[in-house]
């Protein structure tokens, strides 16, 4: 590609790349869009602690005529969120008014970039199953429907909210799914877009997605550890980081989904070693278990 000047990288323009930048991450997550998001863009430092408060609970107590309520002060709680977790992507833009005229030159770059931040942030959420003490299923099987129900008791069983109900599940045991004999009938009358689209969509109440980070058996690739979840299972803190105010010569802003949670930062400025704007996609945030009982890993 031809090298940009001085004069054409000032029309790199910071809010076309950011907001498409916001966008493919928030495209590419999966069991985050799944567990409670606490976000706020004010900045925040790598190593600051949030403390994410529980509410307590409650009890339902007898009224006699003629008497007062009985006034309760729950306990509440706090489960502490350590912004420990900063990633960065950094690449250098050529021939930026070509890129930014082209949306698929610029679409690659940006899905590209995005990526290896969203795998991170997905990855750290998948690690948090190693807290969870429920489980069903056996290991180096295929996933069945008679292990979601069994998953889906467990969460029953323990009180939990399943209006929000999630499963992700690996490439192996989604595809075990749709091929599964007891539910080819199902999804012929309920969601024939299983058989024509490969997606299998809901099943008992839960939304089924597929993610390629689940996590494996170490030594064992066809042993995985598919999640049930509600968003009680674990918290994604995102928060801003301090910027430059944005302008010449270095462009830095924070940039929040607020229906996703996902939050990040961009810096831009024009590097003159490589004859072409220099752009840092970078994301700062912490995970934490909730409530160990809102998740259930599903071995297959």
């Amino acid at each position: 590609m031809a090298n940009v000047t001085v004069t054409s990288a000032q029309q790199f323009i910071p809010e076309i790349w950011a907001n498409q930048a916001l966008l493919a991450l928030k495209n590419r997550i999966v069991l985050a869009n799944f567990v409670t998001k606490d976000s706020d863009i004010a900045p925040f430092t790598e190593g600051d602690i949030l403390h994410i408060p529980v509410p307590g609970t409650f009890v339902a107590n007898n009224k006699a005529a003629n008497t007062n309520v009985t006034l309760q002060v729950p306990t509440d709680s706090n489960i502490d969120v350590t912004l420990n977790k900063h990633k960065e992507v950094t690449f250098v833009v050529e021939d930026i008014v070509r890129a930014q005229q082209n949306q698929d030159v610029m679409g690659r770059y940006l899905r590209n970039a995005v990526t290896p931040l969203a795998e991170a942030i997905e990855s750290d959420l998948f690690a948090l199953y190693t807290g969870l003490s429920q489980s069903v299923g056996t290991s180096g099987t295929d996933l069945t429907p008679a292990i979601f129900r069994a998953a889906l008791q467990k969460l029953m069983a323990a009180n939990v909210d399943v209006t929000d109900l999630a499963a992700v599940l690996s490439a192996k045991d989604y595809i075990a799914l749709l091929g599964d004999s007891t539910l080819a009938t199902y999804f012929s009358n309920t969601n024939p877009g299983a058989f024509r689209e490969a997606q299998v969509g809901r099943l008992y109440g839960s939304t089924i997605s597929q993610s390629n980070l689940v996590p494996v058996v170490a030594g064992a690739p066809n042993s995985t550890k598919n999640l049930m979840v509600t968003p009680d299972f674990a918290v994604l803190a995102m928060r801003g980081m301090p910027t430059d105010g944005g302008g010449a010569p270095v462009d830095q802003r924070n940039y929040a989904d607020p229906d996703s949670g996902v939050s990040l930062r961009m810096t831009t400025s024009y590097n003159a070693n490589a004859l072409g704007v220099q752009v840092t996609f970078d994301v700062l945030y912490g995970v934490a278990e909730l409530r160990d009982l809102a998740g259930v890993v599903m071995l297959a």
